[in-house]
């Protein structure tokens, strides 16, 4: 999968950001396509919807493991990093849930960028 392919995986998944991602200034974009389906997550971190966060997850892996070199980088730059603030955002109890179930790529990724900054 290559970066112009992922919003159209995104808005066809979720349909909720399809219009988000169409009116984005450039709507083929990996890395805005991934930031909003990373804000999206977190609103569904707010609103406690655990199924929610993990179709999200599941769809990032999707993307993460056929994308391209440029779609990983995309997914852990963006996505893995933001679940530091889905992490705050939950309680105790549904992080560890979602750690569970979390896939398994992308769960390795934040361990390494957890290890790299030392947190």
């Amino acid at each position: 999968m290559n970066q112009y392919e992922v919003p159209a995986l995104i808005a066809e998944r979720i349909p909720e950001l399809r219009d988000e991602i169409i009116e984005q200034p450039q709507p083929c974009n990996v890395n805005n396509a991934v930031h909003i389906l990373a804000n999206y997550t977190q609103k569904m971190c707010n609103a406690h919807d655990l199924l929610s966060i993990q179709k999200c997850m599941k769809l990032a892996d999707r993307i993460y493991t056929r994308g391209n070199a440029a779609v990983q980088n995309a997914v852990v730059n963006v996505f893995v990093y933001s679940f530091s603030a889905f992490r705050l955002t939950c309680n105790k109890v549904e992080w560890r849930l979602l750690q569970a179930k979390m896939p398994i790529n992308l769960y390795s990724a934040y361990v390494q960028q957890v290890l790299k900054s030392g947190i």
